[in-house]
C-alpha cells in the first residue's frame, strides 16, 4: 500500500524527523508544508493543475496582476479589441523587457512579459489601450488547496507523499539551519521527482512544437 499523508500525520512526521518540537518550530509547520507544496507543484509541471484564467492588461500601466492562487504563469495572450485577433506574448526575463522597452512613457501593443512578484507580471512596452473584458488570458498553474487544520487531505498528501515530506524536510532543515541534514533531504527529493516525473508523464503539461508561417499554409495547402 503507498503511503499518504493527511495534514495531522504530516506535521507529526515533520516534527518527529526533524526531531524538534520547539514552540517556534512548531508554529512554522504550516509554512513548512505551504512552501514544499508550491516546490512540488512546480517541479512536476502538471497539466492538471493549470487553468486558463482572464486578466486585465491596463492601458498605461505594466504591471498585470495574476489570478488568485497562480503559482506560475506560463502563457499570456491578448486580442486586439479592434481587429479581434489574438498575439501570444512570449515570456521573457525581467531585465530583457527593461532593456526591450526602457521608456515607460512609450506606449504600444505589448510584446512580452515576464514575472514581476508573487502577484503581478510585467509586459513591455507599456499597454496603448486596456485588454479587458475576455481580451486578454494567462495559463497558469494554480495552487490547489493545500493541506491545513481545515482541509486535512490534498492531492499531493495523497498520491505523491513521499516527494511532499522531503520537500517539507527541505525547509524544516532550512529553518534549523542544518546543512547536513538540507543536503540529504534535498537528495531524496530530487531522486524522487525524477522517478516520480517520468511515472506521470501522462499528465504532465505537454510541450507542443510550433508550425511557422510557411509550414501552415502548406499544411493547409496539402
Amino acid at each position: 500500500m503507498s503511503i499518504t499523508y493527511t495534514y495531522a500525520t504530516l506535521t507529526a512526521a515533520i516534527k518527529a524527523y526533524a526531531e524538534d518540537t520547539d514552540v517556534d518550530f512548531v508554529a512554522n509547520t504550516d509554512d513548512f508544508i505551504a512552501k514544499a507544496e508550491t516546490r512540488v507543484l512546480r517541479d512536476l509541471d502538471l497539466e492538471l493543475f493549470e487553468a486558463w484564467q482572464l486578466v486585465t492588461v491596463s492601458g498605461g500601466t505594466r504591471n498585470v496582476v495574476k489570478p488568485a492562487n497562480t503559482i506560475e504563469v506560463n502563457d499570456l495572450w491578448i486580442r486586439s479589441p479592434a481587429t479581434l485577433e489574438w498575439i501570444e506574448l512570449p515570456r521573457r526575463s525581467f531585465e530583457y523587457c527593461l532593456l526591450y522597452a526602457p521608456v515607460e512613457a512609450t506606449t504600444g501593443v505589448p510584446a512580452f512579459y515576464s514575472e514581476f512578484d508573487a502577484d503581478d507580471i510585467y509586459v513591455v512596452p507599456t499597454p496603448d489601450q486596456s485588454y479587458s473584458g475576455g481580451n486578454a488570458r494567462v495559463r497558469a498553474t494554480i495552487r490547489p488547496t493545500g493541506l491545513s487544520s481545515s482541509n486535512t487531505t490534498s492531492w499531493l498528501g495523497n498520491n505523491v507523499a513521499d516527494l511532499l515530506f522531503h520537500a517539507c524536510m527541505i525547509e524544516a532543515q532550512s529553518f534549523l539551519k542544518n546543512p547536513k541534514k538540507i543536503e540529504e533531504a534535498a537528495g531524496m527529493y530530487q531522486s524522487l521527482i525524477q522517478q516520480i516525473a517520468l511515472e506521470m508523464e501522462q499528465i504532465r503539461r505537454p510541450t507542443y512544437k510550433r508550425l511557422n508561417a510557411e509550414q501552415q499554409q502548406k499544411g493547409a495547402d496539402d
